[in-house]
C-alpha cells in the first residue's frame, strides 16, 4: 500500500510537471509568434521606407519571352487547339506507375500531418493506372473550344466559350485565371453556369480561360523574369488579341495576384475585379493593422469573423506550415521541378496534398486527407494530367522565384491604389483573411465581400455554384457602379491631317483586291459597315440576309454595304484575301468587300476606331464579335450601331429612317 501511495505521488508529480511543461511550451510558442508578428510589422515598415513606391510602373507591352533568334514575322493568328493524351504518354505513365518503388509506410495515426499518406497514395496511383479512362478524359477536356496564339514570343493557350442567347441579353467578357497548383480544369464545372442565362440578370458571360504562362498548355519563358506582373501584361495582350478592350477579371491564388496587377496597370481596360482570395499580403500598412488587431481585434475585424484572423499566433503557425512549398519554389524551383517531372507518384502527392490541407486544415488528421469528401478522384487526376502531359511543373514553379524577389517586390503593387471596382468572396478555410477595412487600402472602390462559412482555396473546383452566383452578383454591381459614375460620352479622337474627323468620307481603305478606295465615293448613299468572317456560326445567316438587303435596296434606295473581313474573333477568318474572295463568290456576294483588317486594339483600322468612338457599344467601345454593324447616313455620319445577334433583315425599319 505504501509503495502504491508512493507511486501515485510520483505519477501525480510527473503529471503536474508535464502539465507545467505543456503550459510553459504553449506560453513560449504564443510568445514566439507575438514576437514574430512584431518583428514582421517592424520589418514591413522598414521595407516600406526602403522599397515602397506609389508610382505606377510603366509596363513593356512588347517584352519578348520566347527563344532567340526572334521571328521577324511571327504568326499572330488565333489557332484552334486540341488536347491530346497520346498513347506514347499514357503508356509511359502506366509503366512508371507499375514499376514505382515501394513507399515508406506512414507513421501510426499520422494522417496527412507528415504530408501525403503513402497508404492512400497507393490507392490513388492504382486508380490512376487501372481505372482512369484516358481517352474518355481527353474527350472531356475537348468539350470546350481551345485555342493558341503567340504573344510576346510565347504560345499562350486559352479556352473561349461564347453563350448562345437572344439579342436582348448582353454578353460581357470575363477573364478567369487559375493559380498554382491548379489549372484550367478547375473551371470546367463553373463555365456552363456562367455562359447560360440566369434569372434576374440581363447579361451573360463570354468566358476566356487561359493556361497561365508556363502552366499547362501555355509555353514557359526562355529566360528569367516572367513574374506575376509580366504575366499581367501577357493577359492584357491576350484579351486585346481576342478583341476585347474592356473586360472583367476573376482570379484566386496566382490568378488573384495577376488580376490585381491588371486592375492596377490597366485601369482603363478592367471593368471590375472579382477575387476569391482578396488579400494584401505585401502591403506594409495591411501587415501593421493585422498586428495591431492582435491586441484590439475589434479595431480591425467584425467580432463574428475575428476567429478567421486571431489568435494571430495560430494563424501565423498555419501559414508557416503551409508555405514550405513556397520557400522551395521561390529559391530552387528547378530542383523540385526535376524530381516531380520524373515521378508521377511524386507529382500526384505534391499537388494533391494541397487539395486536402488547403481545402480544410482539419483534413490533415484523416488518413485519406478527406479528399474524397469534397472532390472526385477522376477530377483531381484531371488536374494532375494537365501538369504531367505538358511537362510544365518546373515552369509553373518558377513563377514564385520570379515574383518573390527584391526587384519584383520593389514594384509594391499591393501598395498602389486602383479605382477599378472590386469584389471579394471569402471562404472560411482560405489560407489568409483580410477584412474589407484593410482591402480598401488598395482597392478604393472595394464594393462588397461575400463571406462563406465553408470552403477553401480551390473555390471554383470545390464550390462552382457558389462562385457562379457570386460572380453574377459582383458583375451586376460593377455595371451599376459604372452607370452611376455618369461619365460623359466620349468624343471622337480620330483625326486626319490633325483635323478632327466628322464623317467616314475622310478615310481610305483597300478593297479585297488591294486597290485603294476613297470612301468619299459613297457620298449620298446610306451605308452598312460590317466586320465579317467565313467560319463563324453567324456567317450563313448574315451573308444571306446582307445579300437580300443589297438586292432589295441598292437600286431603289442607293444602299451600299461595306464588308471588312476580320480574324480577331475566334480565328474565324483565317484565309487570305484570295481565299475570302473565292468564298464570297461561291455565295454570290454582290456588295463591296475590303481587305482583311483589325477592328480592335492598337492596330485597328482608322475607320473602325472612328466608328467605335462615335457609336459606343453596350459595355465599351470595342467590337464584341463578327458581324457587328454600323449604319451610316447620307452625310457620312455614323448613326446606328447593332450587335452581332441582330440579323440584317431586322435592320430594315432602322434603315428606312435614313433613306
Amino acid at each position: 500500500m505504501g509503495d502504491n501511495k508512493q507511486i501515485n505521488k510520483k505519477n501525480q508529480k510527473k503529471k503536474s510537471k508535464d502539465h507545467g511543461n505543456k503550459k510553459q511550451t504553449t506560453f513560449a510558442m504564443g510568445k514566439f509568434f507575438i514576437i514574430l508578428a512584431l518583428l514582421g510589422g517592424l520589418a514591413s515598415f522598414y521595407l516600406y521606407t526602403i522599397i515602397s513606391t506609389s508610382e505606377l510602373p510603366q509596363p513593356d507591352m512588347n517584352e519578348y519571352w520566347g527563344l532567340y533568334p526572334m521571328n521577324p514575322k511571327p504568326d499572330l493568328s488565333i489557332r484552334p487547339f486540341k488536347i491530346e493524351f497520346s498513347d506514347v504518354i499514357v503508356n509511359d505513365l502506366r509503366e512508371r506507375l507499375l514499376h514505382r518503388r515501394p513507399f515508406t509506410p506512414p507513421l501510426e495515426n499520422a494522417g496527412f500531418t507528415y504530408g501525403f499518406n503513402s497508404d492512400f497514395l497507393t490507392r490513388v496511383l492504382d486508380y490512376w493506372k487501372n481505372n482512369y479512362n484516358f481517352k474518355d478524359r481527353e474527350q472531356f477536356f475537348n468539350k470546350y473550344n481551345h485555342y493558341k496564339t503567340n504573344i510576346q514570343g510565347l504560345d499562350i493557350h486559352f479556352m473561349h466559350l461564347k453563350p448562345n442567347v437572344s439579342s436582348s441579353i448582353s454578353v460581357v467578357p470575363l477573364l478567369l485565371m487559375h493559380g498554382w497548383p491548379g489549372s484550367i480544369r478547375e473551371f470546367y464545372e463553373l463555365i456552363p453556369l456562367l455562359t447560360k442565362q440566369t434569372p434576374g440578370y440581363s447579361f451573360v458571360f463570354e468566358v476566356i480561360v487561359p493556361s497561365m504562362p508556363g502552366f499547362g498548355f501555355s509555353q514557359g519563358a526562355a529566360r528569367p523574369g516572367l513574374s506575376a506582373s509580366k504575366m499581367a501584361v501577357i493577359m492584357a495582350n491576350l484579351m486585346k488579341r481576342i478583341g476585347h478592350e474592356h473586360y472583367y477579371v476573376q482570379g484566386g491564388d496566382l490568378g488573384h495576384t495577376v488580376g490585381s496587377i491588371m486592375a492596377t496597370l490597366f485601369q482603363d481596360n478592367v471593368l471590375g475585379f472579382h477575387s476569391n482570395m482578396p488579400t494584401l499580403m505585401l502591403n506594409p500598412w495591411a501587415n501593421f493593422y493585422v498586428f495591431l488587431g492582435s491586441f484590439w481585434p475589434s479595431l480591425i475585424v467584425e467580432p463574428e469573423l475575428e476567429s478567421r484572423m486571431y489568435p494571430l499566433g495560430e494563424h501565423a503557425a498555419r501559414l508557416i506550415e503551409e508555405s514550405g512549398y513556397m520557400h522551395i519554389q521561390a529559391t530552387k524551383p528547378d530542383t523540385i521541378g526535376t524530381a516531380l517531372t520524373d515521378s508521377p507518384a511524386g507529382l500526384a502527392a505534391y499537388i494533391l496534398e494541397k487539395f486536402s490541407t488547403w481545402t480544410n486544415p482539419s483534413f490533415k488528421q484523416a488518413n485519406d486527407g478527406n479528399l474524397l469528401s469534397k472532390y472526385i478522384l477522376t477530377h483531381l487526376l484531371d488536374n494532375i494530367m494537365v501538369y504531367w502531359v505538358t511537362n510544365s511543373i518546373t515552369t509553373s514553379c518558377r513563377v514564385y522565384a520570379e515574383t518573390l524577389n527584391k526587384k519584383e517586390l520593389s514594384l509594391s503593387f499591393d501598395s498602389i491604389p486602383t479605382s477599378v471596382p472590386t469584389w471579394g468572396i471569402k471562404f472560411k478555410h482560405e489560407l489568409a483573411y483580410h477584412p474589407d477595412s484593410i482591402l480598401k487600402l488598395k482597392y478604393k472602390n472595394y464594393l462588397q465581400s461575400t463571406v462563406v462559412e465553408d470552403g477553401g482555396h480551390f473555390a471554383a473546383f470545390e464550390n462552382p455554384e457558389i462562385m457562379a452566383k457570386d460572380i453574377f452578383e459582383a458583375v451586376d454591381t460593377f455595371r451599376q457602379f459604372h452607370l452611376k459614375s455618369n461619365l460623359p460620352p466620349k468624343e471622337s479622337k480620330e483625326k486626319v491631317n490633325n483635323v478632327p474627323v466628322k464623317t467616314i468620307y475622310e478615310f481610305t481603305a483597300k478593297d479585297i483586291n488591294g486597290k485603294e478606295v476613297k470612301l468619299a465615293k459613297y457620298k449620298g448613299h446610306v451605308l452598312i459597315v460590317v466586320n465579317v468572317a467565313s467560319e463563324c456560326g453567324l456567317t450563313d445567316t448574315n451573308y444571306k440576309q446582307l445579300n437580300e438587303l443589297y438586292e432589295k435596296y441598292s437600286t431603289t434606295k442607293n444602299l451600299r454595304i461595306l464588308a471588312f473581313p476580320c480574324n480577331q474573333f475566334g480565328g474565324q477568318e483565317p484565309g487570305s484575301e484570295k481565299d475570302i474572295l473565292i468564298f464570297t463568290k461561291n455565295r454570290g456576294v454582290k456588295f463591296d468587300l475590303f481587305e482583311k483588317v483589325e477592328v480592335n486594339g492598337e492596330n485597328a483600322h482608322p475607320l473602325f476606331k472612328f466608328l467605335k468612338s462615335t457609336q459606343s457599344g453596350t459595355l465599351g467601345d470595342f467590337i464584341k464579335w463578327n458581324f457587328s454593324k454600323f449604319i451610316i447616313d447620307k452625310n457620312g455620319v455614323p448613326v446606328e450601331r447593332l450587335g452581332p445577334n441582330v440579323n440584317p433583315l431586322d435592320m430594315e425599319p432602322l434603315l428606312a429612317k435614313y433613306w
